[in-house]
């Protein structure tokens, strides 16, 4: 294990740190400043140069859009959000329990860096060296930026499973921790927070804010305000927005999304002027706003005008002639369990061409290959059931299962079999997607399916 590894705040000044005096209990510190509703954004420039860094490449729709380092980071950041991010999922570690701050607080993440940045820009990225125990450091905080460097001697791991190798680094554990300088947190003497200013093991248990964090951030934004807006819910019909919660202003709210693609300034996308019922306020979708997170602000810039994090693909949900992948026919039993099951992220738009089809369920380490065509079927078909047939069947290339029983496969509607032929993506067609393996402890055929994926292309 790696014990003891530093993690320190640099480029803050001589003083910079100011401990609270306190009733004993507490052991947070404070740094002397807060950021601004103009300093909410972050992005991530994604060179890291371990490929543990980058191994999740499984969707989570509760980070639309993002896979590896950078929705790792994501997930670190988020966790100091004032309430759940979404549903809270994403996060083995505290299930269904990811945003916790409780305070006046809430980031805006603005997706992909095309640089590293100046010290404030707001960013994390990896730097080459080495500098002792040092896992990382954020440079440049008071208020007016920062940045946030992670030393590329260390062996960085994107998770999400808890079980992080011995020798590598978790990555979300770690930017939950310098986010926390950013915001103005200082190390604290408590010994299971995540701002003390060292880790034992692999530094997962910093993925989750302890009580003495949470005072931390309400003592510096104070407690979350009765009428700070809050979202609930969101949804996409056809090119239009609405958010529904609760403390909207009746004029002069904004909706803020994440930039499209990378780069940009990290300023966040914004709609402004727009009206509201108190409970719901509705705008046209930008033509440069992209997945990622939404938040409202309502009029004035305290802390308490900006609303929490909701994640949103921005893919409609009706009226514009998308409807998400449906399940049907069914998986039988295999030799580890009850079957394999197929299931998806991003959407059936062919102009966004972000559909992946995920499969788990598996036994590890074995060979298949997803497929697909126009005919739905529920016949029996080795020790599964062959849900898509007929004669138009176009098959991918051949994949391994992971150790944990899953596969996925990020589709890419430009290239064969997709752009030409029977197996064209076409808005209004229909296409049934299954999932073969090799299973030979599981029967006498020595294989079996997943159930199928019924998907509609849409525009």
């Amino acid at each position: 294990k790696l014990n003891q590894l530093i993690l320190p705040v640099i480029a803050l000044g001589a003083g910079a740190t100011l401990f609270l005096p306190g009733n004993g209990a507490e052991a947070y510190s404070l740094l002397g400043y807060t950021l601004p509703q103009s300093q909410r954004d972050f992005r991530v420039f994604n060179n890291f140069t371990d490929s543990a860094a980058n191994n999740n490449q499984t969707p989570d729709a509760q980070f639309p859009g993002y896979q590896g380092a950078v929705m790792a980071i994501w997930k670190g950041c988020i966790e100091w959000g004032s309430v759940l991010h979404g549903d809270g999922s994403g996060d083995p570690h505290q299930p269904n329990g990811l945003g916790s701050g409780g305070a006046n607080f809430d980031p805006s993440f603005q997706g992909e860096a095309d640089e590293v940045g100046d010290l404030n820009d707001n960013i994390h990225s990896e730097i080459s060296g080495s500098q002792g125990g040092t896992l990382a450091y954020t440079e440049g905080a008071g208020g007016i930026g920062w940045r946030i460097r992670y030393l590329r001697s260390w062996t960085w791991n994107d998770g999400p499973s808890t079980g992080v190798p011995g020798s590598n680094i978790d990555l979300q554990g770690v930017a939950c921790h310098e986010y926390g300088h950013a915001l103005g947190l200082g190390h604290s003497g408590s010994g299971g927070a995540t701002m003390y200013p060292s880790i034992t093991g692999t530094g997962v248990g910093q993925r989750s804010i302890a009580t003495d964090d949470r005072n931390g951030i309400q003592a510096a934004y104070d407690p979350i305000d009765a009428n700070k807006p809050l979202i609930t819910g969101v949804s996409i019909n056809g090119s239009t927005i609405t958010v529904t919660g609760a403390n909207f202003d009746p004029t002069g709210n904004q909706i803020w999304f994440t930039q499209a693609g990378s780069g940009g300034d990290g300023v966040p996308i914004k709609v402004i002027n727009l009206n509201s019922n108190g409970s719901s306020v509705s705008a046209t979708i930008p033509a440069n706003a992209g997945p990622g997170d939404i938040l409202v602000r309502k009029n004035g810039t305290a802390n308490k005008g900006l609303s929490n994090a909701w994640p949103s693909d921005l893919m409609s949900t009706g009226g514009g002639g998308c409807t998400d992948p449906v399940n049907y026919c069914s998986f039988l039993p295999n030799s580890v369990g009850p079957g394999a099951q197929i299931s998806f992220g991003g959407s059936a738009s062919i102009s966004a061409n972000n559909l992946t089809l995920i499969t788990t369920g598996l036994p590890s380490s074995v060979a298949g290959l997803y497929f697909y065509s126009s005919t739905q079927n529920s016949v029996f078909f080795g020790e599964g059931l062959l849900c898509a047939s007929g004669g138009d069947i176009k098959r991918l290339n051949v994949q391994f299962s992971g150790p944990l029983g899953t596969v996925s496969k990020s589709l890419d509607l430009t290239s064969a079999p997709f752009d030409s032929g029977a197996g064209q993506a076409i808005a209004g067609q229909i296409k049934n997607f299954q999932f073969w393996y090799r299973d030979t402890p599981g029967g006498p055929s020595g294989f079996n399916t997943s159930d199928g994926l019924e998907v509609t292309w849409c525009n």
